[in-house]
């Protein structure tokens, strides 16, 4: 295409010089050939006028054949972009073949982690029983299906996260969603939302707290992401008063509360540190002082 323009640009220059030249023959060198009228051609002669229709006639054919050049090349170039798009297309199907085929690993990776720590529970149940019991004494099968049960119930609520401070409104469950997802989305986060729904029933007091949020999301691994990054909501002003923490079961909640409790005691008797709780722990670091 790029030498199509010069031609284009060089024929131009041509006609454009010899044009100064004709106007010049026709008295007008301060014209444009557009204006030339037929009385102003009346003056040439004949062998004069010959020359100046064949020169209009040679420029114009190269002018037609310049352009047509041009639009073969422009019909080339989008026939190009045509399979350019279509390679897009392409690549674009095989990246969402490679998401399914991860999903479809995770899943299976899941229920390989689910498989070992029913076996874990298994084996550290039977040693127990090893132990403390005789070894004629077998174990019951409603003992098997609770351990099962257990190691369910934590599997699946790993893939939880519960949301506090949201207002309730009157809307569906696709509106709840939605309204989960911006906050996930205001601090750089956007897990694939399988299910939401509030937590307990409605109450009737206007002034009532909202009920909580459970969250199930695709995988336990985005779920600890969205818990990690959760402190970040109070630095947005629209959800500042919204946080976000592990599904956890009515043993760990009971533990959380302990933990608390024993926190808040500790940092009366030691106003000049900063307590937290971690990895199910308390920790501390001394307050960093203003320099006013």
């Amino acid at each position: 295409m790029q030498e199509n323009l010069y031609e284009i640009d060089r024929v131009y220059n041509e006609a454009f010089t010899w044009s100064k030249d004709a106007l010049r023959q026709l008295q007008k060198p301060y014209g444009r050939l557009e204006n030339i009228e037929m009385r102003d051609v009346n003056k040439l002669n004949k062998p004069d006028l010959a020359s100046l229709l064949c020169r209009s006639l040679h420029y114009m054919g190269e002018l037609m054949g310049n352009v047509r050049d041009l639009w073969n090349t422009t019909s080339s170039v989008q026939n190009d972009l045509i399979e350019s798009q279509k390679g897009v297309i392409s690549a674009q199907k095989e990246l969402s073949d490679c998401k399914s085929e991860l999903l479809e690993t995770l899943k299976d990776t899941v229920k390989s982690t689910v498989v070992d720590s029913v076996k874990s529970e298994f084996q550290t149940y039977s040693s127990i029983v090893e132990k403390s019991q005789p070894k004629e004494q077998v174990i019951s099968s409603q003992t098997l299906q609770n351990v099962v049960k257990t190691v369910v119930q934590e599997e699946d609520r790993s893939c939880n996260v519960i949301v506090f401070g949201l207002t309730e409104e009157n809307g569906n469950d696709s509106e709840l969603t939605n309204t989960v997802s911006e906050v996930f989305e205001s601090i750089g986060q956007k897990p694939k939302v399988v299910e939401t729904c509030r937590i307990g029933n409605k109450s009737r007091n206007s002034d009532a707290a909202a009920r909580p949020v459970k969250v199930k999301i695709s995988s336990s691994i985005v779920a600890d992401q969205l818990v990690a990054n959760a402190r970040n909501l109070r630095n947005v002003e629209k959800f500042k008063a919204v946080f976000v923490c592990p599904d956890r079961s009515p043993e760990q909640r009971q533990n959380q509360r302990d933990l608390v409790k024993e926190m808040k005691e500790m940092a009366s008797k030691e106003p000049g540190k900063t307590f937290f709780i971690k990895g199910g722990q308390i920790h501390s670091r001394d307050k960093v002082a203003l320099n006013v």
